[in-house]
């Protein structure tokens, strides 16, 4: 996620959240290695208050697979300083059971050394009603 100086920080954030989805959940390589160009093997995400690490991500991935159809992050805003990122987005969502889902996202990541990849996490979410 190294900000180039013709990128905006909103655009850097929304190619790797979105990114993510596409290889991660709903790409056919196994989720352990998509992970890796996406996470350092010690990351840590923090998600109102409850704590997963790489491995436990990986486990999620494949039923995010099974319960979406379609997905994206949308991002409101983000600034970029240092290793620190901070952004405000929303995830929309379609379900395979044909429902709808927005998540609005309040992100705070630290990037890993390689400026590309996230080590930390933490992130604030409000789900909104159907």
């Amino acid at each position: 996620m190294t900000v180039e100086s013709d990128r905006t920080p909103e655009s850097l954030v929304s190619e790797f959240f979105n990114s993510y989805v596409k290889e991660v959940v709903f790409g056919s390589e196994d989720p352990q290695q998509s992970i890796d160009r996406f996470y350092t093997p010690d990351f840590v995400q923090i998600a109102d208050g409850t704590e997963m690490n790489r491995e436990q991500l990986a486990e999620h991935a494949p039923t995010a697979k099974q319960t979406f159809e379609k997905a994206h992050y949308e991002v409101h805003e983000a600034v970029h300083s240092g290793a620190s990122v901070a952004a405000r987005l929303t995830f929309h969502a379609v379900t395979r059971a044909g429902g709808a889902m927005d998540v609005d996202f309040y992100v705070f990541a630290e990037l890993a050394d390689d400026g590309q990849r996230i080590r930390r996490i933490h992130q604030l979410t409000r789900t909104h009603e159907a």
